[in-house]
């Protein structure tokens, strides 16, 4: 007689699924639970046996049976299934770095069963003062260990996830400068005599990122109808195979950020300018190869380049224009067609937003004197 086939897995991961009652509730409702196993539902029902075993002794004792692993071992073990699940670049920022830098170092050898929510707490309130770390930094560290207590809950090895329930502070916007229409002019100007002119000149006209200025290819010029496709972006991230840093070119973040854009005459012969000056470059903005060029370099050999020569240029006439950011001269371009009333719709779509209601709150800054002329007409 033949073995009997081994059954299939039952869950969307490849894993055997057991569904099992754990308990009550406060009103008495049964309290269900899953337990997985990669060799069978034999394995994963006895994982659920063991489980409510310890959960018994835990509520009676404050103690479990049997040793869990170390916190340092779940982590690298959910950093593993993590890879290559999700873009190289949330791998590194949100996962990786926060694990292999803080969280592993911290909680390292301690039993994952025996870390509480004030034990996570205590952690994010010691690392954001001892390292200075911007609430967003904490919320990705929050994410990275809600995650690893996540997976190890559903693998029956803790009762409950200790970061249930905590609170993070809302992140705080910190206050984008913008340029003044007069300084936008004066930018602009300033953009078309200097050798890295056409990237700030793009950005600054257009509300394009940084990282989809780098991604632009002349194929997605469109000289005909004089018009600029967006359809990729380049990001930094560190490859979790090799450890190097490496250039990814991508989709961009959403749907929406996929556009095209309208351009001017003068944008056309700039354009045109920077085509025939770099006959072999692949990018309209390269590195001195002719190939894609790495935000990094770009921003600190290029655009902060640009900004001091641009700021010491207009001091010689006593003028002081200030140095932004990249990501300032997006929201500088924003905020000047949302305060000369250009369509928000319109807008919407150049800047790649879904949400009018935020493009409004966000971006748009009141002038005050518009509002006097409009209330106070007779």
């Amino acid at each position: 007689m033949g073995r009997p086939k081994k059954e299939k897995p039952n869950h969307a991961s490849g894993m055997y699924e057991v569904k099992m009652t754990i308990g009550h509730d406060f009103d008495g409702k049964l309290i269900r639970k899953s337990f997985y196993s990669s060799i069978s539902k034999a394995d994963a029902r006895a994982k659920g046996e063991e489980y409510k075993i310890n959960q018994g002794i835990f509520e009676r004792t404050g103690e479990y049976l049997n040793k869990t692993p170390a916190f340092k071992k779940i982590a690298l073990e959910f950093l593993d299934l993590k890879k290559g699940t999700i873009k190289n670049s949330t791998y590194e920022f949100t996962y990786y770095s926060p694990a292999i830098k803080f969280l592993i170092p911290y909680f390292g050898d301690r039993e994952i069963s025996l870390i509480r929510k004030n034990d996570i707490e205590i952690y994010l309130k010691k690392t954001k003062q001892n390292n200075d770390f911007s609430d967003e930094t904490i919320r990705k560290h929050y994410i990275c260990l809600n995650q690893i207590f996540k997976n190890a809950y559903q693998n029956g090895l803790i009762s409950r996830n200790p970061c249930d329930g905590i609170k993070l502070p809302s992140t705080q916007k910190s206050t984008k400068r913008t340029y003044t229409p007069e300084e936008t002019s004066m930018v602009l100007e300033y953009c078309r005599y200097h050798k890295y002119g056409l990237g700030v000149f793009l950005m600054l006209s257009y509300g394009i990122s940084r990282s989809e200025l780098l991604a632009l290819s002349w194929d997605d010029i469109d000289f005909e109808n004089a018009l600029i496709e967006i359809n990729h972006g380049v990001v930094e991230a560190k490859n979790p195979d090799t450890g190097k840093t490496e250039l990814i070119i991508g989709a961009p973040k959403n749907q929406f950020r996929q556009r095209i854009i309208p351009i001017d005459d003068i944008t056309l012969q700039l354009l045109n300018e920077q085509h025939i000056n770099f006959p072999n470059s692949k990018y309209v903005i390269a590195n001195h190869k002719g190939n894609v060029c790495s935000p990094s370099t770009w921003h600190e050999r290029h655009y902060k380049t640009f900004m001091k020569d641009m700021h010491l240029y207009y001091l010689q006439f006593d003028i002081d224009v200030p140095e932004l950011n990249p990501h300032e001269l997006r929201h500088t371009r924003t905020s000047l067609w949302v305060n000369d009333d250009v369509n928000l719709y319109a807008v919407a779509s150049v800047m790649g937003w879904a949400d009018l209601k935020m493009l409004r709150k966000r971006y748009a800054h009141p002038d005050m004197e518009k509002i006097r002329s409009a209330i106070t007409k007779k």
